[in-house]
């Protein structure tokens, strides 16, 4: 189990090389940026969206399963975002600018395009099914309060109507149809289910990728400061253990809550830098966050998955 899912990670890790590598040799030019984080945000994370949103037929267990997970990684999401918001905007060494990027890594994980496939290895298909159900909250959260946090200024309101017109992108309305399409239990048609599936498998290696590819400006000693490793052992283990402790409060069942934690301790979300892209951030930034983190959860993740299958399954 321990070298499964290194191996899984490192396979992932690799998406992040080939892109540092294709753009140092000129194989793809920066430019090609524009293009690829369109595609992400526009095309392929809505078909991942809506794929992802159609559900089977449930019983009583399930759907308490369902709707305790939503509930524990609401809560969690929304207290991580308001904490790390408030200790963030106090610290004065850090620029305006870039507070936002930090809290958006620390409140959202890579809980979809690395917490799917390893879900999926270490937990089946009903590991699978759960993080879709929590991906809902994500989705929902991320191109909505994410964007918020990752745009707002200190001393603004928090919700103007500038802010508000710049958080209505594809994903957050696919975020708002699949919320649709799962409560009503709407299934696509066989065929274009297919194409759905087959869209929302180029999420994970051309997010990844992306990552690459903005990393190919940053030198190794930028990507492991100690900003950044601070930044790896709050995501990695603080927020996992705090995740654990409200768990343990709620009466979610143990595989909800290994589940759970399991995604939250996965590295910073991939699509922080494709958003910092896309709202002209700092995107090298949020691109040596998910590397540093994603490097540092090839050990954490394994000693996670440990931890909670010995303790809790």
């Amino acid at each position: 189990m321990f070298l499964e899912i290194l191996l899984k990670i490192l396979s992932i890790f690799l998406l992040v090389g080939i892109g540092y590598f294709v753009y140092k040799i000129r194989l793809v030019p920066y430019d090609a940026l524009t293009t690829l984080n369109a595609f992400v945000l526009n095309v392929a994370v809505p078909c991942m969206i809506l794929q992802s949103m159609q559900r089977n037929e449930i019983n009583d267990r399930i759907f308490n399963d369902i709707i305790w997970s939503m509930i524990a990684f609401a809560i969690v999401t929304i207290v991580i975002a308001v904490i790390t918001t408030l200790v963030i905007n106090r610290i004065k060494s850090i620029p305006a600018e870039d507070k936002g990027i930090y809290s958006v890594q620390l409140a959202f994980t890579n809980c979809g395009f690395m917490g799917y496939p390893l879900t999926t290895v270490m937990f089946g298909q009903y590991g699978l099914f759960l993080a879709i159900i929590m991906n809902i909250i994500f989705t929902t959260f991320m191109y909505s309060i994410g964007v918020v946090m990752l745009l707002h200024k200190k001393g603004e309101k928090l919700f103007t109507m500038k802010l508000m017109v710049r958080m209505l992108s594809v994903p957050f309305l696919s975020s708002i149809a699949g919320l649709l399409i799962f409560i009503s239990g709407f299934h696509f048609p066989a065929f274009i289910d297919s194409t759905l599936q087959l869209m929302a498998a180029t999420v994970s290696p051309v997010a990844m990728f992306i990552v690459g590819i903005n990393l190919s400006n940053s030198k190794i000693k930028e990507i492991f400061t100690p900003r950044n490793l601070l930044l790896c052992v709050v995501s990695l283990i603080v927020v996992p253990f705090f995740t654990l402790g409200v768990d343990m409060l709620l009466p979610v069942s143990n595989f909800v809550m290994v589940v759970h934690v399991f995604l939250m301790a996965m590295p910073s979300a991939a699509i922080t830098t494709i958003l910092c892209n896309r709202y002209n951030k700092n995107a090298k930034l949020a691109a040596e966050g998910v590397a540093s983190t994603t490097f540092f959860s090839l050990g954490t993740l394994a000693l996670w998955t440990f931890f909670l299958t010995k303790l809790f399954l």
